[in-house]
């Protein structure tokens, strides 16, 4: 292909809009025209909404050796090593984007920040600050994606002696803006939300709600509410497949269920669906087992009751075949990561 502009300019983002990734970091070296396409937000949009990128194994190693943030290939695997000096605590992760916080002393205000391991940028977000907190309540944090306005968003959950409530800041659009009512339930102590159709989940158990309930917060309306589950066994955890919502059912020692939540627009209504069986008869002890998420081809990337235990199922195919997973450790998540091509460089501050 010719450089110099014999494409208009629509085709040449229309074929990039398929090539994966890495080849698409490689061709911003070839002209300044490309370089542009590339790094244009829009392209980025494209890219997501085909899902010309298929999901790999990242390795997310906190803290680590590497003086900077990098993106290697390790095997099978990508590995991502962030610098040990900046953060230290995975808050989450939404559409190619990684939210980290640094651990700080007591009392002090944790730094936060957004990491692209395809393209290798880091940008530091303002922490929010409620007033006079003076850095004693405990912070939660969710990253999310805002479909309507194509914009990340980071929801902050405090906790504190009197002190509760929530804040949302728009990357590229700040300050943090607190919300007027704030999660009906304490969400500390439940993990990482999961993000899924356009809202956070926190899969929660309180005392004073009848059994295990999923709180979700909407990206678009910054609103908290409740979603109703299935009636499983209490030896379950929410996952994201593919951009779906969906839980795990450990109950059993033989097979793995996975029940995913269907939402019928037409309908207006939303069910939860099994539509995964994955039989593990004599390789798993359920106390231990986290299903991570969809990889390349399909598969499922299930974590065994070792540390260092990883299988892949295939549906098509219906067989469990063991990986073996680099130099882990218990400091290195383990993700099912489809990257993006979204600079967030232009977020950064002077």
């Amino acid at each position: 292909m010719a450089v110099g502009g014999q494409f208009p300019t629509d085709i040449l983002f229309d074929i990039f809009s398929r090539l994966p990734i890495k080849s698409l970091l490689r061709f911003r070296r070839v002209s300044p025209l490309w370089c542009s396409i590339i790094d244009d937000p829009c392209l980025a949009q494209m890219h997501q909404l085909r899902r010309a990128e298929e999901p790999k194994v990242l390795l997310v190693d906190l803290p680590a050796h590497e003086p900077d943030v990098m993106l290697r290939e390790d095997g099978a695997f990508l590995r991502f090593a962030a610098d040990s000096k900046a953060c230290n605590i995975l808050e989450g992760c939404c559409n190619g984007l990684l939210c980290f916080t640094k651990k700080v002393r007591k009392f002090q205000i944790s730094p936060l920040f957004l990491f692209n391991p395809a393209r290798q940028e880091v940008v530091e977000v303002p922490p929010p600050c409620m007033e006079d907190d003076r850095g004693q309540c405990r912070r939660k944090y969710g990253l999310g994606f805002d479909c309507s306005t194509n914009t990340y968003k980071i929801v902050a959950v405090f906790e504190g002696f009197d002190l509760c409530g929530a804040q949302v800041y728009t990357l590229g659009g700040g300050p943090w803006r607190a919300i007027n009512k704030g999660p009906p339930c304490g969400l500390f102590g439940f993990g990482k939300p999961i993000y899924a159709r356009g809202g956070l989940h926190w899969d929660i158990v309180d005392g004073d709600i009848e059994g295990k309930k999923i709180v979700y917060f909407d990206v678009h309306e910054e609103e908290f509410g409740f979603i109703s589950r299935p009636k499983l066994s209490s030896c379950d955890h929410l996952v994201e497949l593919r951009g779906e919502l969906a839980i795990v059912d450990l109950s059993s020692n033989e097979n793995i269920e996975i029940w995913v939540m269907k939402v019928y627009e037409e309908k207006k209504k939303k069910e939860w669906v099994k539509e995964y069986k994955i039989g593990v008869k004599g390789v798993h002890d359920n106390a231990q087992v986290r299903v991570i998420g969809l990889c390349e081809d399909g598969e499922i990337l299930v974590k065994g009751d070792f540390h260092e235990n990883y299988f892949f199922y295939n549906p098509k195919t219906d067989n469990l075949r063991y990986t073996h997973v680099p130099r882990l450790d218990h400091r290195t998540h383990v993700l099912c990561h489809m990257g993006t091509l979204l600079s967030i460089a232009m977020f950064r501050a002077d």
